[in-house]
């Protein structure tokens, strides 16, 4: 995860290295180029030598591209993303298509947040109910797992411990019908 905006250098002018870019967010070296590659990140300049030399503004750039990135959003949809302003005929239509572009992208993040919301909590309750297993040493595992009081005595259990733990979801070892290798 990119670091919060406090640990980035201070916008003094200077310009940034490759590898200055790539610690700063959080990502690798190859990321950087590959984005430069791609045209979504531009280099102010190259030294004598061929390194890239970016602004800090690149910087602020990276770190949305990566969170965009982390969001789910392919690459196609953040290079939209980053070109809508350019696209406008007047600042007018630009802010229009850019409201419209990001305003279906807040929604489709507040469906994926609340489906990860609800992941995170059912993973969590799992978690708590599965530490009473860490010291089973029942020898009738896993079939003993349909009575034992951590799948019983809750009202519901979790569904990743319903999918997870069922007694019903241990797949139980196919047994070759037939010949042999020969």
């Amino acid at each position: 995860m990119p670091p919060p905006e406090k640990d980035y250098p201070p916008d003094d002018g200077a310009l940034l290295t490759t590898g200055d870019m790539a610690r700063c967010s959080s990502n690798t070296l190859r990321t950087v180029r590959f984005y430069e590659e791609e045209g979504i990140l531009r280099p102010a300049r190259r030294t004598e030598g061929g390194h890239r030399l970016f602004q800090r503004s690149e910087l602020d750039r990276l770190v949305l591209v990566t969170d965009m990135r982390l969001a789910g959003l392919s690459l196609d949809e953040i290079k939209h993303i980053l070109e809508v302003k350019q696209s406008g005929l007047s600042g007018s239509e630009a802010a229009r298509q850019a409201t419209q572009v990001l305003s279906g992208r807040i929604e489709e993040l507040r469906e994926k947040l609340h489906v990860l919301t609800r992941l995170r909590e059912d993973l969590a309750a799992t978690t708590d109910l599965m530490t009473a297993c860490v010291t089973c040493h029942d020898p009738q595992f896993p079939s003993a797992c349909a009575t034992c009081t951590v799948m019983t005595a809750p009202a519901t259990l979790p569904r990743s411990m319903r999918v997870l733990w069922s007694t019903a979801a241990t797949p139980t070892p196919s047994k070759p019908t037939g010949p042999g290798p020969a």
